[in-house]
């Protein structure tokens, strides 16, 4: 009987580190302590933590304090497929402002008030003025808003997200009077629908605003957008993609400390109007929206012109130009359009006693 012989086998290691993996922790470390003092600007007395700790912390003794019931609000949000568009304008300028205000909007449409954010930046790699940039604008709308940048994460992950490619999320954090949530449960028939011009997409509708754009058309982010009827109003293609996503948040904050009776709030996001409103009043009733009842900005009128889509489809995808909703007892119209303006204030429809729970669009 022969002798069995196991065949050795060598196994050389190579050296190799996590930056040969496309992974550079110093160089996003890099990042943050470039980013330190205008993170820092945005703190307040609560802000108990400093930068690069493994969690957030932000005391609440003094904000509970003026709560006998007190409730948190919580809203994560991304900025989607703008941040494709950001990248092809390689501006970063207002990325930062989309995500907080998505972000703190929602929290304030609840009636609460925005605290605290986190936010969340990837790459397949990080090139670190553009991550400067972003948080940069991050940082830049929290402190516009009173809202502490209180954490968040860089990551580098080569084989997760496509060449230049960035991903951009955050959460925003609320505290609100129990008796005080804004839930639409007292809105009833003839309440008005009060809507507040929005200043574009915001973050919605991007994939198909950039296939027809970029893909149909064949414009370059320098070319014209022209409106038709609104000839006389042009913006690039560039300045009309990334205006940045208006913050209602404050002047729901004024309202609220105003004391202003408000019965519903709708932050116009993914849905458009169609979706969005109904959320906001209760069953046994529909809401009717005149669609002509607000002007339509360049944007809108080139997507109305250009793309074959039905009235009910293009006010599902798109916000139209109105950012958020509000609804009132009528009594009260005119106190809300002096507080915010006649041109931040439009009444574009009125609530109906209807089993459906929608929204009716019409032209007249």
């Amino acid at each position: 009987m022969g002798h069995i012989f196991e065949k050795e086998t060598i196994i050389m290691k190579q050296k190799i580190s996590y930056k040969d993996a496309g992974v550079d922790i110093k160089k996003a470390d890099h990042v943050i302590a470039s980013s330190k003092e205008i993170i820092q600007s945005t703190f307040n007395k609560n802000v108990l933590s400093s930068i690069g700790g493994f969690g957030s912390m932000y005391s609440i003794k003094d904000v509970v304090n003026r709560y006998d019931d007190p409730v948190m609000v919580q809203s994560i949000d991304g900025v989607g497929t703008k941040m494709a568009v950001a990248q092809k304008c390689n501006n970063f300028s207002f990325i930062g402002f989309d995500l907080v205000n998505a972000c703190c909007n929602d929290v304030a449409a609840t009636g609460a008030t925005p605290l605290t954010f986190l936010d969340y930046v990837a790459s397949s790699f990080l090139e670190p003025q553009i991550v400067s940039d972003i948080i940069e604008s991050i940082a830049t709308e929290c402190k516009n808003l009173g809202v502490s940048l209180v954490g968040g994460e860089t990551a580098e992950m080569p084989g997760t997200y496509h060449k230049n490619e960035y991903d951009l999320v955050g959460v925003a954090t609320g505290i609100v009077e129990r008796k005080d949530i804004v839930d639409g449960s007292s809105v009833k028939e003839g309440d008005l629908i009060m809507g507040v011009p929005s200043n574009g997409l915001h973050t919605n509708g991007y994939s198909l605003a950039r296939k027809l754009i970029f893909d149909v058309l064949n414009l370059d982010i320098s070319d014209a957008l022209s409106g038709g009827v609104l000839s006389h109003k042009t913006t690039t293609v560039e300045g009309a993609l990334l205006a940045p996503h208006k913050n209602y948040s404050k002047m729901i904050s004024l309202l609220i400390e105003k004391e202003f009776q408000v019965k519903s709030l709708a932050h116009i996001t993914g849905g458009g109007l169609l979706d969005n409103v109904p959320r906001v009043f209760p069953d046994g009733f529909a809401a009717e929206i005149n669609v002509n009842s607000w002007e339509k900005i360049p944007l809108f009128q080139f997507l109305i012109e250009n793309l074959d889509l039905e009235m009910n489809e293009m006010y599902r995808t798109f916000n139209m130009g109105i950012g958020l909703t509000i609804i009132i007892d009528p009594s009260h119209k005119d106190r809300l359009v002096k507080m915010l303006g006649v041109n931040n204030c439009l009444e574009i429809g009125v609530i109906v006693s209807n089993s459906s729970k929608q929204v009716y669009l019409n032209d007249k």
